[in-house]
């Protein structure tokens, strides 16, 4: 999911390059307010508005209007010699209005601006001319209808005062408007701004990948921490199992590669002396769902447990996939599938298996007796073949130490419930990121309606960094 979103700066540059370059040039032109009478009577002020924000939208469409653009194409030569792109606005709140003209030609975009600009200042000093001349033909009638007494008293001299103040101003070359500066042809493109494009297209796919994480993260039904596996189970993580790919494969003599043996002894430890489990002499391990590495931690427990006074027993009861013997390299006699059929007792399906041993060969060799699973099968077995097994299960208890059975995902396959009753306690397999939080969830239900012993959890695939926040550090060992 974010993937896709940090292609988006290369989207851009590559869109941006694509673009043909375009030039701006901006010109502007300074209005200036015409003075009004001051005569009382006189009439209305001649240029000045007293609503800045009309007046600046009024100047913008002034210059839209088709007469300007009709001078500006025969000033310059025809449609063709106009630059394509033509933006007005105002300068702040000042009254400036800024002309810009786009092009793929900087020379272009510079007389279009100066052209439109001096289009302008020539319309404004016309349009205020006719003003200004009607403003004095106004006080002249005035003045023609005064008596010949009030003409050379105060009335008539006023009159006479303002209409040479306004034939001055008809005769000024810069009433109305006035060009400010003058567009030079730009020598760096407006447009396309690769670097810009690009930095803007960053932030927003880094916004919307750090979105759709947080999206993804409160909508991804897996679990990904061990606390919520915790939280959800209401019972304490016994054990955590970091990462490891060397973990993946098939169960072997050898046991689990260094540093990664540590968080299976820690396990047994846990197991071993913990308050609610100390005295347990059978554990089922399940899991909430398919892939959650059950049976790698059943096997791996049993080879941390295994010892030279320690007898260990492990049944393979997940008769859907058996890996245990492929994975050890043993071709069994019978299996469990065996004992369910009463063709076999549970004793007479035991196989040794032994440890490889360390250094060198002078530590004392280790077994860990298995009952495998047998030859894969989808058929189900009574509820009365289970039972035998749990029974079976407890006598076993008095000839070894510790017997762990390695069931399928009991949400999944409910066969082997039976077995629960004849267990000491059951521990609960959850991996982050491939344990569904509902089947973990309706895993914890199933348990506690058959008042299953549930002892804890051990969450596999736990990553550097959270096992590091829960004191996961491989001590005395090189990278």
């Amino acid at each position: 999911m974010i993937v896709p979103f940090l292609l988006l700066p290369l989207a851009a540059l590559a869109f941006s390059l694509a673009q043909d370059k375009k030039y701006s040039a901006e010109s502007s032109v300074l209005i200036r307010d015409i003075p009004s009478s001051d005569v009382e009577g006189v009439g209305p002020p001649v240029v000045a508005s007293e609503d800045p924000d009309r007046e600046t939208a009024t100047n913008i469409g002034l210059l839209s209007l088709k007469n300007i653009e009709r001078r500006v194409e025969r000033r310059l030569g025809g449609e063709d010699a106009t630059a394509s792109e033509l933006d007005v606005t105002q300068e702040g709140e000042s009254n400036i209005l800024a002309i810009t003209a786009t092009d793929r030609s900087p020379e272009k975009a510079a007389r279009t601006a100066n052209a439109y600009a001096r289009e302008y200042v020539a319309f404004r000093q016309r349009s205020s001319r006719r003003e200004i001349a009607a403003e004095a033909g106004f006080a002249r009638r005035e003045l023609a209808r005064l008596t010949p007494a009030a003409s050379r008293g105060a009335r008539g001299r006023e009159l006479r005062r303002q209409i040479r103040r306004l034939e001055f101003l008809e005769r000024s070359a810069n009433s109305g408007a006035q060009l400010a500066s003058v567009a030079e042809p730009p020598t760096t493109p407006s447009s396309p701004k690769p670097v810009r494009n690009t930095l803007l297209a960053a932030i927003i796919g880094l916004f919307l990948a750090a979105a759709a994480a947080l999206l993804f993260d409160r909508i991804d039904p897996r679990v990904k921490t061990p606390k919520e596996v915790e939280a959800v189970i209401e019972r304490p993580v016994m054990g955590l199992v970091r990462k490891a790919g060397e973990l993946k494969h098939e169960p072997s003599g050898r046991g689990p590669p260094i540093p990664y043996a540590d968080d299976f002894l820690a396990l047994h430890g846990y197991l071993r002396y913990s308050e609610h489990s100390r005295g347990v002499r059978s554990v089922l391990i399940t899991s909430a769902a398919s892939q959650d590495g059950k049976t790698t931690i059943a096997w791996n427990l049993a080879w941390a447990a295994a010892g030279p006074g320690s007898r260990v027993l492990l049944v393979e009861a997940d008769l859907r996939h058996p890996t245990l013997a492929h994975g050890l390299g043993v071709e069994p006699r019978g299996g469990l599938d065996d004992v369910l059929d009463g063709k076999l007792t549970l004793s007479d399906a035991i196989h040794d298996v032994a440890l490889e041993s360390g250094d060198n060969g002078r530590l004392p060799p280790r077994v860990v007796s298995v009952v495998f699973a047998g030859v894969a099968t989808t058929r189900p077995r009574p509820p009365a073949s289970w039972e035998a097994v749990a029974q079976s299960v407890r006598e076993a208890e008095d000839q070894f130490d510790l017997v762990l059975i390695d069931t399928p995902p009991i949400v999944s396959v409910p066969d082997t419930i039976p077995l629960v009753a004849g267990v000491g306690g059951v521990i609960v397999v959850g991996r982050i990121g491939n344990t569904p939080r509902a089947a973990l969830l309706r895993l914890k239900e199933q348990l506690h309606a058959i008042d299953a012993p549930t002892l804890g959890a051990v969450v596999n695939s736990v990553g550097r960094e959270v096992a590091a926040d829960y004191g996961y550090e491989p001590y005395g060992y090189g990278s």
